[in-house]
């Protein structure tokens, strides 16, 4: 996709859900129909799979969303959990179905598709975030789906 596309998405994804970004910088706190179209906002990122794209910082991923990282870094912060967690978490859950739906596929394809450089990376944090290493994981699952 061009740059221009994306800046045209971001138009349009702002002319959907217009944030009143002045007021929340001037305050700590923000209203219940901020978060609602913030939610909005975040949901049609996660529906376009933007966070498998390699973000490195909020502000990319704020801006991709068009909103300001200020917003973004409070909307986590109200919800106990930053912006990296809550990616890699679904960056994981997506990187699940993948290993349940592509049994065949190597784990360090599907590492990189769904945003992880680094096949070592993915297992270390898939392991924190399960319990097990993928690969124990895959076999744990395909162990139950045998008759």
């Amino acid at each position: 996709m061009s740059w221009a596309g994306k800046k045209s998405f971001k138009d349009r994804l702002k002319s959907l859900f217009p944030i009143r970004e002045q007021a929340l910088s001037s305050s700590s706190a923000f209203t219940q129909e901020d978060r609602n179209r913030l939610e909005a906002l975040l949901q049609v990122w996660v529906q376009g799979k933007g966070y498998r794209l390699p973000h490195r910082t909020v502000a990319e991923a704020a801006q991709s969303i068009g909103t300001s990282s200020l917003l973004l870094y409070r909307y986590f912060k109200a919800d106990g959990k930053d912006f990296r967690t809550w990616r890699t978490e679904l960056r994981l859950q997506d990187a699940m179905q993948q290993m349940l739906s592509e049994p065949r596929t190597p784990l360090s394809t599907i590492a990189r598709r769904v945003g992880f450089s680094d096949r070592s990376n993915f297992a270390r944090l898939f392991k924190q975030y399960t319990g097990v290493t993928p690969l124990q994981w895959r076999k744990e699952m395909a162990d139950r789906c045998r008759p």
